[in-house]
């Protein structure tokens, strides 16, 4: 089943003046995706932009996906103003996506900005009432949270201004929380800016709990030949895109 494919745009539903979620229909079967891993959609007929933009899947089921985008660029731009009906080209799924938690362990989800898309998938599948910590710069930053209200009480938020929930960072919101609290068997899933994955790598490794981080790269190919996501690890240099996006905390920020 070929990881090309076309697909519908059926909706693009505006969630604030930087972000939206856009959704589509393939019009042909193609492999269904896992919690993690990420497409790269074509956002023009024409060469500029050249390259597509990588995405991680935010929701799916047998009919449709859906993408949360922030507005950063004209790439984005360009998908946060297609209409309903038109058509997209897409390469996907890719990369490797989150484990699943072992037996006696406690998921902690923790989230910064947009990479909420990346964790999301996981709230209903990592047992009930997870536990979540999102961080963003401003209230206006912080997206789904209805959605994720609705499926856990463990949410804890933060933002840069404190215009919504503590403020400061997530992750030292997660720490002050860890310090606080007797977690049985903590296992941490992640992704956000670099900053906070650096800060949170450094906090995961000084404690001795194990995790795994999806790393935000700028992607060209999408399949590990260009080497144009390189990045080091504990085990020499890997790809983003094809041995990633996911990696076990304890191979970064070694």
């Amino acid at each position: 089943m070929s990881r090309f494919f076309q697909a519908e745009v059926t909706g693009n539903i505006l969630l604030s003046q930087t972000h939206n979620i856009l959704r589509i229909t393939p019009l042909k079967p193609h492999p269904s995706p896992s919690p993690g891993q990420f497409y790269l959609l074509r956002v023009s007929e024409a060469m500029d932009p050249l390259l597509r933009r990588p995405l991680s899947i935010l929701r799916w089921d047998e009919s449709s996906l859906e993408f949360l985008i922030r507005l950063k660029g004209r790439g984005t731009l360009l998908l946060r103003n297609m209409p309903p009906g038109g058509c997209i080209d897409l390469l996907g799924p890719l990369g490797n996506g989150y484990p699943s938690a072992g037996d006696g362990e406690t998921p902690i989800l923790v989230a910064g900005g947009v990479g909420i898309a990346s964790v999301y998938p996981l709230i209903g599948r990592l047992g009930t009432d997870p536990i979540l910590f999102y961080g963003a710069a401003s209230s206006g930053d912080l997206c789904l949270l209805d959605d994720i209200r609705a499926v856990t009480s463990n949410l804890y938020l933060s933002t840069d201004d404190g215009s919504m929930g503590s403020r400061g960072n997530t992750v030292e919101r997660l720490a002050a929380f860890l310090d606080e609290t007797s977690v049985p068997k903590p296992v941490v899933y992640a992704c956000g800016p670099e900053g906070m994955t650096s800060a949170l790598l450094r906090m995961l490794r000084e404690r001795g709990i194990p995790g795994y981080v999806s790393l935000e790269e700028r992607m060209a190919c999408g399949v590990g030949a260009c080497l144009g996501c390189v990045v080091e690890t504990s085990g020499g240099y890997r790809r983003v895109c094809k041995e990633g996006p996911v990696f076990k905390a304890r191979e970064l920020g070694f």
